[in-house]
């Protein structure tokens, strides 16, 4: 269980991106593209820019060289690392970085403010992993996301205690954007 800020006392908390990013949101289909449809989302709601997720998939299936650095972003046609994503994100102008052992309640102090949270969900058995953009908390429902499995623009929960076993399972990494 997590320990919840004070302003989670038992009110919701919303991204005050949360309207935007809905308002963006690429339905990803049946497609193994989470980070790619996440990213093109965001930069859409917060850049403006329409980026065709398909596209931008096929693109990060190669690398690219950042200086004297060979940033591998993806594994092809599959899975998509933090670092991936930070590099799509940070070339379209969004302020970005990755972390592992980011703390439950730092995500639930910091929600409602300008930086928003892309958790990296992870399952063992079996094997799978998704990126979902955190946009609310609401402590009868859970946490609250983008996501591009959702087909609907509408905040789809997840029950506290499932998220944060899937989150602890990557070790709670996460991509932190600051736009």
């Amino acid at each position: 269980m997590i320990v919840r800020a004070e302003s989670a006392n038992s009110a919701e908390i919303l991204s005050p991106f949360a309207g935007q990013i809905l308002d963006h949101l690429l339905y990803q289909g049946s497609r193994n593209d989470c980070a790619p449809f996440t990213a093109a989302t965001l930069i859409h709601a917060l850049r403006h820019i329409a980026i065709n997720p398909l596209e931008l998939a096929d693109q990060i299936n190669k690398p690219v060289w950042r200086g004297a650095v060979l940033v591998i972003r993806r594994i092809p046609n599959w899975a998509t690392f933090p670092w991936g994503i930070v590099d799509v994100l940070r070339q379209y102008g969004l302020p970005a970085r990755w972390q592992l052992f980011v703390r439950p309640d730092q995500v639930l102090r910091y929600l409602s403010t300008n930086i928003l949270y892309l958790p990296i969900l992870l399952s063992w058995r079996p094997l799978w992993a998704h990126v979902v953009t955190l946009v609310a908390y609401q402590p009868d429902y859970g946490f609250g996301f983008a996501n591009t499995q959702t087909p609907q623009p509408e905040i789809d929960w997840m029950a506290e205690d499932r998220f944060l076993t899937l989150w602890r399972a990557s070790l709670y990494c996460t991509v932190i954007v600051t736009p």
